[in-house]
C-alpha cells in the first residue's frame, strides 16, 4: 500500500519537472476562463455554454451544405439519365426517320396520278442503313418511278445516312380497281442508327377512296313496253381520260322477268361483253335484245358496269349506269309452276315434275286463236320454238300424263282451240289451268350437267278482231340435276371370283364366330362430292375386324357408339367409283338361332353437291347373313344352335 502512494508522489513530481515555467494545466485553465470572463463579461460557465452553442451552429451549417450539395447532385444526375432515356426511347420507338406520303387521297380512276415519298433523318445521329419499302394498291398500274428501285417492284435501298439528311420518292401511275371501293399507299421504312446494332422500323400510310372515274356510261331503254315486246337495252362506253383503257369488259344485269334473245347467254341474270381496249377520247357500244316474259308489270331496272377481272376473278366496276322501263300490263297472263314452285331449284334423277299452267285474259278485250306451248327440255328455246332439242334426253315423255290431251311434239307441247275450246275466244278476265305430269329421265347419258329449261310461249291472233300476232313467253324455270351419286353396301363370305373372304362356320352358329367381307361402293357421274361422310351402326354381337382395303379417305371406328365411318374430304367429278371394305365377325346370340343375323344396320351416305351446292342424303340398306348372291354363303344365312 505503501509503495503505491509513494509511486504517485514521483510521477506527479516529474509531471511538476516537465514544465519548468512553473504553469500547469489548471494553471491554463484558469487563464482561460478569466479571459472569457474579460470579453463577454460573464461568467465563466455562461461563456462556456456560449462555446458550445456556436460549435453547434458552425457544425448544422456544414450538414446543410452537404445534404444540399448530395440534392443537387441527385438532381443532375437523373436530369441526365432522363436525357439518356428520353433519346434513347425515341430511337428504339422508330421515331428517328420522319415519313410522309403527299398525293391525292380521292382517286379518279384510269387518270393518272404522282405521289411523293418523303424521308428525313430527324435523330441525333447519323444512320448506318436505311430502306423503303412501299407498297401501292394491286390495281395500281405504274407508270414511272424516281428514282429506280434497287429490288422488286419498290424496295429502295439508300444506305447510309447523315444527320438530318432527306430524300423523296416519286411515284406516278394509274389506278384500276372498282369505283366506290377504298385502298391505301403504305411506306416502311427500316433504319439503323449508327450507334445500335438494331433495325427499327417507321410505318406511314395514306388511306384511298376510289370516287371518280375517266368513263362515262350511258344505258338506253325505251320509255313503255309490253310483256312480249322486243326490247332492246344499248350501253355506250367512253374513256374521257388521256390515256387509254385496257382489258375492260362489260357487263348488263337483266331484271327479273326479262327473257334475252337465244343468241346471248345471261350467267344468273348477267350478259357479259369483252370490250378489249378503249383508246382516249373513244368510245364503245354494247346492245341486248330480249323481251319480258308473260306476268311481268311495274318498273323494271336494267344496270350496267364496265371494269376488269381481278387476279382473283372478282369484277372491278369502273363505271356504272342503269336505266328503267315501265312495263305495262299485257292481254295475256301466263303463269307457270313447276312442283309448286316459279324458281329454279335442283331435282333428283326420276323426280316426277307436277306442271301447272294457269292463264287469264287481262286486256279488257276478247283474245282470239290463242295458242299455249309447254317446253321441257335441255335446250335454251328459241322462238319459235323447235321440233326437236339436243340428243340428250333428259324427259321421260313416255310417261307423260296429260289429261287435257296436249299435242307432243318432242319436248314441246301444245294447246290450242282443238284441246281447250276457250282458247278460241277468250273472253275478258275468262281464265283456265292446264295441268300434267311428267318425270325427268332416271338416267344420264353425259357427264355434262345440262339443265332442264321449261316455259310456256304463248301467242295471241287477235286482240278485238285486231290481228296481232303477239307471241310472248314465261320467264324459264332452271331445273338442274342433283349428282346421281349412290351407295351400294354388300356383305360376302367369298368374292364374286369365288375367293374366300371370309370364316368360321356357315351357317353360322351360336356363340361361334363368323368373319364376314363387307364392301362400301360410291359410284356417281354428275359432279363432284364434298364433305363425304359413310356410316352405319354394328349390331352387338358383331365385333369390327379390321379395314382390308379403302380407295380413298379414311375408315374408322367407335367402339363406345359402336359406328364405322366412312369420311373423304372431296370425290372430283372425273371420279366415278370408290370402293371401301372392312372385317364384321358376327358371335351369334341364342335369340339369333333359327333366323337370319343382323350384320349392319342401315348405311348413311351423306355428302354435299358441289354442282347444286346442296347437302344430300342417300341411304343403302342394312344387311344380314342373307347372301343370295354369294356363291359359297347362299342359303347358308339361317343361324343354328
Amino acid at each position: 500500500m505503501g509503495s503505491r502512494k509513494e509511486r504517485r508522489r514521483e510521477r506527479e513530481e516529474k509531471n511538476r519537472l516537465s514544465h519548468p515555467d512553473g504553469a500547469t494545466q489548471a494553471t491554463k485553465t484558469d487563464d482561460v476562463t478569466a479571459s472569457l470572463t474579460a470579453i463577454y463579461g460573464e461568467s465563466p460557465a455562461e461563456a462556456k455554454d456560449l462555446l458550445q452553442s456556436m460549435e453547434h451552429a458552425r457544425r448544422r451549417t456544414w450538414l446543410a451544405i452537404l445534404i444540399g450539395a448530395a440534392l443537387l447532385l441527385v438532381l443532375v444526375t437523373s436530369v441526365a439519365w432522363a436525357g439518356f432515356w428520353w433519346w434513347g426511347s425515341r430511337s428504339a420507338s422508330g421515331t428517328g426517320i420522319e415519313l410522309s406520303i403527299e398525293g391525292p387521297s380521292r382517286v379518279s380512276l384510269g387518270q393518272e396520278a404522282t405521289y411523293f415519298v418523303n424521308w428525313f433523318n430527324r435523330s441525333k445521329e447519323p444512320l448506318a442503313a436505311l430502306e423503303l419499302r412501299v407498297s401501292f394498291p394491286n390495281d395500281f398500274v405504274v407508270t414511272s418511278i424516281d428514282p429506280k428501285p434497287t429490288i422488286d417492284t419498290m424496295t429502295f435501298r439508300l444506305g447510309s445516312q447523315s444527320v438530318e439528311a432527306r430524300g423523296t420518292v416519286k411515284v406516278t401511275g394509274t389506278f384500276t380497281g372498282a369505283l366506290g371501293t377504298t385502298s391505301a399507299v403504305q411506306v416502311i421504312g427500316t433504319y439503323r442508327p449508327a450507334s445500335s446494332n438494331t433495325d427499327e422500323e417507321e410505318l406511314q400510310t395514306l388511306e384511298l377512296e376510289y370516287t371518280d372515274t375517266v368513263l362515262e356510261g350511258d344505258l338506253v331503254l325505251p320509255g313503255k313496253v309490253l310483256p312480249g315486246d322486243k326490247v332492246t337495252a344499248a350501253y355506250a362506253i367512253q374513256n374521257k381520260g388521256a390515256d387509254a383503257m385496257k382489258d375492260l369488259k362489260a357487263r348488263i344485269r337483266l331484271p327479273d322477268g326479262f327473257v334475252p334473245d337465244a343468241s346471248f347467254s345471261a350467267d344468273a341474270g348477267v350478259v357479259s361483253f369483252p370490250l378489249g381496249t378503249i383508246e382516249a377520247g373513244s368510245s364503245s357500244t354494247v346492245r341486248v335484245t330480249g323481251t319480258f316474259s308473260l306476268g311481268s308489270h311495274g318498273e323494271a331496272v336494267f344496270q350496267a358496269e364496265t371494269g376488269r377481272v381481278t387476279p382473283d376473278g372478282t369484277f372491278a366496276a369502273a363505271e356504272r349506269s342503269d336505266a328503267t322501263v315501265s312495263v305495262l300490263a299485257g292481254d295475256l297472263n301466263v303463269k307457270l309452276v313447276v312442283n309448286g314452285s316459279d324458281k329454279n331449284r335442283s331435282a333428283s334423277l326420276g323426280e316426277r315434275e307436277r306442271i301447272a299452267i294457269s292463264y287469264e285474259n287481262t286486256s279488257g278485250e276478247e283474245l282470239h286463236d290463242v295458242v299455249l306451248k309447254f317446253h321441257m327440255g335441255g335446250d335454251p328455246p328459241v322462238s319459235p320454238l323447235p321440233k326437236s332439242t339436243s340428243s340428250i334426253d333428259l324427259v321421260d315423255w313416255k310417261q307423260l300424263d296429260d289429261p287435257t290431251g296436249g299435242r307432243r311434239d318432242h319436248d314441246t307441247v301444245t294447246y290450242t282451240k282443238d284441246q281447250i275450246s276457250q282458247l278460241e275466244t277468250l273472253a275478258p278476265d275468262a281464265n283456265g289451268l292446264i295441268e300434267l305430269t311428267v318425270p325427268l329421265n332416271d338416267y344420264v347419258t353425259t357427264s355434262r350437267d345440262v339443265p332442264v329449261l321449261a316455259l310456256v310461249e304463248a301467242t295471241i291472233g287477235a286482240v278485238d278482231k285486231v290481228k296481232v300476232n303477239r307471241t310472248v313467253k314465261t320467264e324459264p324455270i332452271r331445273i338442274t340435276f342433283q349428282t346421281d351419286a349412290m351407295l351400294e353396301a354388300v356383305a360376302r363370305y367369298a368374292s364374286e371370283e369365288g375367293a374366300t373372304l371370309g370364316k368360321g362356320p356357315l351357317p353360322p352358329v351360336v356363340g361361334t364366330s363368323t368373319t364376314y367381307r363387307v364392301e362400301w361402293m360410291m359410284a356417281k357421274t354428275l359432279h363432284a362430292l364434298e364433305r363425304v361422310t359413310v356410316s352405319a351402326n354394328v349390331p352387338k354381337n358383331v365385333a369390327f375386324g379390321g379395314v382390308k382395303e379403302t380407295g380413298a379417305g379414311e375408315v374408322a371406328y367407335d367402339p363406345d357408339l359402336r359406328l364405322v365411318t366412312w369420311t373423304i374430304n372431296r370425290v372430283p367429278q372425273d371420279v366415278h367409283e370408290l370402293v371401301t371394305s372392312f372385317d364384321l365377325v358376327l358371335t351369334p346370340f341364342v335369340s339369333d338361332a333359327g333366323r337370319f343375323a343382323d350384320l349392319l344396320g342401315e348405311s348413311r351416305f351423306e355428302f354435299t353437291d358441289a354442282g347444286v351446292g346442296e347437302p344430300l342424303l342417300r341411304t343403302a340398306p342394312s344387311l344380314t347373313t342373307d347372301l343370295p348372291d354369294d356363291d359359297l354363303a347362299k342359303g347358308k344365312g339361317v343361324v343354328k344352335k
